[in-house]
């Protein structure tokens, strides 16, 4: 038949994920793994969810029957209110025809990037960034103009010199970023709405993570401050930033849930797009994020924060005390993951062979989060799914394969 003649010029611009494929390996029970940027499910609040779905069940109205059945493309409601009203400000009156649910973030950023970006569109990331969007975006076969990166996340010269470039987006995670754990300052983030006004630039700021802070609460959100920017009422007609949440690392990711904050003309096009995508995420899964979300959510989250937070703090006073000096890592103050950089030359995807062999332990190499090559000497470590004891274990074998790896025996 000679099928690989028969795919479109979009199917052939998919790549394989390199943590999936990673993952695919890791099935060894003996493995430690520092791969996965996934959600303990050790914490899931599955005794919530069963008192939930009795209640339901029980209800005269059959709430559990009627969520069965299709519903409408913008999603269950009650959870659109919701969401609309956590995010809503004094300057920003964010409606329900403002919200789109999705399944996952990950399809909001499909949809908006067959609605915003054509082939060989500019658009602008950080250096590194997040995989997912980079195989989203890989299929509109886009140019990246990428954006440097310090230990607070874009750099705005660098972020300026692409917009003046004429990007047709930015896509950006500003807490707790997904490799590097970054997040960008108050000041940086208003400067950035201003370029994006100043440039015509709409902006995806995506909080998959935003809740998930160890300590102080991360800067106004890009959406917050462009209400500022704008002044109020003003938002609907004249933003630019489209804000992207998910239930997935604050509930369960099974649930597959996510939303869209968008000025309405924006998710008119979205609505469209999904309804030709999918129809309608799953109502009894709408159903059930909002009854948690409603009632037990703020409770779950600050177990989260704690239980995290602790193995970030574990990960960190590990690296510091066995890393050699020439290893730079983030420290984060929310999210999942940290960053390395190795010295230059060392290979992260050689070490991972090499770790696995010897140690059988794994971790993310960093190229594949670099969208225009580099990054060979990068990787990412998460926490959230191990133990304190397996956290110190991991990073003491893993500072002694650089080490080796650094200072090779004659």
């Amino acid at each position: 038949m000679g099928w690989q003649n028969k795919f479109s010029a979009d199917a052939d611009a998919v790549s394989a994920s390199e943590i999936r494929e990673l993952l695919k390996i890791l099935s060894d029970p003996s493995i430690l793994s520092f791969a996965g940027g996934i959600p303990d499910p050790a914490l899931f609040p599955m005794a919530d969810v069963r008192r939930i779905q009795s209640a339901l069940d029980a209800r005269v109205d059959d709430p559990t029957r009627q969520s069965m059945q299709y519903s409408q493309t913008e999603g269950y409601l009650p959870l659109r209110s919701w969401i609309s009203n956590r995010y809503a400000t004094a300057e920003i009156a964010l409606h329900p025809h403002n919200v789109l649910i999705t399944n996952g973030a990950q399809q909001s950023l499909a949809l908006l990037a067959t609605a915003l970006i054509d082939t060989d569109s500019a658009i602008a990331l950080a250096d590194p960034t997040y995989l997912g969007a980079l195989q989203i975006f890989g299929t509109r076969r886009p140019r990246y103009l990428t954006v440097e990166t310090d230990d607070d996340g874009m750099t705005l010269e660098s972020l300026e010199n692409a917009f003046r470039q004429g990007v047709k987006l930015l896509y950006t995670i500003p807490d707790f970023q997904n490799p590097g754990g970054m997040t960008i300052p108050r000041d940086r983030r208003r400067r950035m709405v201003e370029l994006a006004h100043q440039y015509n630039v709409p902006i995806i700021e995506d909080g998959a993570y935003r809740a998930l802070y160890y300590g102080s609460p991360p800067p106004p959100s890009l959406l917050e401050l462009e209400g500022q920017f704008l002044g109020t009422g003003k938002w609907d007609a004249d933003g630019r930033v489209i804000h992207l949440g998910t239930a997935s690392k604050t509930m369960m990711p099974g649930l597959r849930v996510g939303w869209t904050i968008a000025p309405a003309v924006v998710l008119d096009k979205l609505v469209l797009l999904k309804q030709a995508n999918d129809l309608h995420t799953s109502t009894v899964n709408q159903v059930m994020v909002h009854e948690l979300a409603t009632g037990i959510l703020d409770e779950h989250v600050q177990v989260l924060r704690r239980v995290y937070g602790e193995r970030r703090d574990a990960m960190v006073a590990a690296l510091r005390q066995y890393l050699p000096n020439t290893v730079h890592f983030t420290t984060p103050q929310g999210g999942m993951f940290v960053w390395l950089t190795l010295p230059e030359g060392m290979d992260a995807r050689v070490l991972l062979e090499k770790a696995l062999e010897k140690e059988k332990l794994a971790f993310v190499p960093g190229a594949a989060f670099h969208a225009n090559g580099g990054g060979e000497n990068t990787l990412r470590l998460a926490f959230s799914t191990c133990s304190l004891d397996d956290i110190r274990t991991g990073m003491k074998k893993l500072a002694g394969l650089i080490i080796s790896e650094q200072n090779p025996a004659d």
